[in-house]
Order: C-alpha cells, then structure tokens, then sequence
C-alpha cells in the first residue's frame, strides 16, 4: 500500500506572527483561493484567513491522472520587498520508507501560514518524473 503526503519546500524560514496579549481581537475574514487551471490533471483549492498581521492558508491538492507530472502548487506571500515562497507536491512513500514523487491519482491537504501579509499569490505547477524541471502556470493575485 503506498502513502501520501504533501511536503513544503521553501525557500526561506516560516515566518509566523502572534497577537499581543492583550491586544483588542481583530475579526478573521476568510475567503476561497483556487489558482489559474493551467494544467489538466491537477487542481488545487481551500481557503484563507488574514488575522493579527498573518495570512493562514489550507486546502487541497489534487492530481486526477497519471501522465509524468507530479502536481504542486506554490503560494508567494509578500511585505514589501519581502517575499516567501510555499510549495507543496504530492510525494509518495515506499515500504522501507523512501520518499518520491507520485504520479498518479491522488488528493493530499496542505497548509501554510506567513507573517509577510501584504499580498497573496497562488500558482498551480508540475514536475517532469523524468527531468525533476517545474513548470509552472499562471500567477493568480488573492489580495
């Protein structure tokens, strides 16, 4: 039986913000993201909450076929010249606990979070089972 997963690659550290104690509470809006659908096979989608200065992202990344692709979709979050980057792909695990890259049909949930919140991007991508190269569509602006 094989294993699914979702795994992080970042290119910075996770940046993660907290409320003062004692800080008035400030309301959480959340709203729907889906990226652009550049790629048959993969989709992704969930929502996001902006609260205490931090943008908190979930949902689901999903690959409906087996065609040499891995799916993955990143997420860039911004603050000024600041940026950090959120990938995820759908890897699998064999019985003596290697990991690589899935192809096939498969649905994993992801999560991240940042401190940097002043825009959000979302983009749907793939990685070549053969090259290990990322493609990737277009960028879709959240807020």
């Amino acid at each position: 039986m094989r294993r699914f997963a979702a795994v992080a690659l970042t290119a910075g550290a996770l940046l993660t913000g907290t409320a003062l104690a004692g800080a008035p509470a400030e309301a959480a809006t959340t709203h729907n993201w889906a990226p652009y659908n550049s790629y048959g096979g993969v989709s992704a989608w969930g929502t996001y909450t902006r609260q205490g200065g931090s943008t908190y992202v979930t949902g689901y990344l999903r690959d409906s076929k087996k065609n040499g692709w891995t799916a993955c979709v990143r997420f860039l979050f911004t603050e000024g010249s600041k940026k950090y980057w959120s990938r995820f792909k759908i890897v699998g695990y064999t019985s003596s606990g290697t990991q690589y890259n899935y192809d096939g049909k498969a649905t994993v949930k992801i999560k991240t979070s940042s401190s940097y919140s002043w825009h959000l991007w979302v983009q749907e991508c793939g990685r070549n089972k053969k090259t290990g190269q990322y493609l990737y569509g277009k960028g879709k602006k959240l807020f």
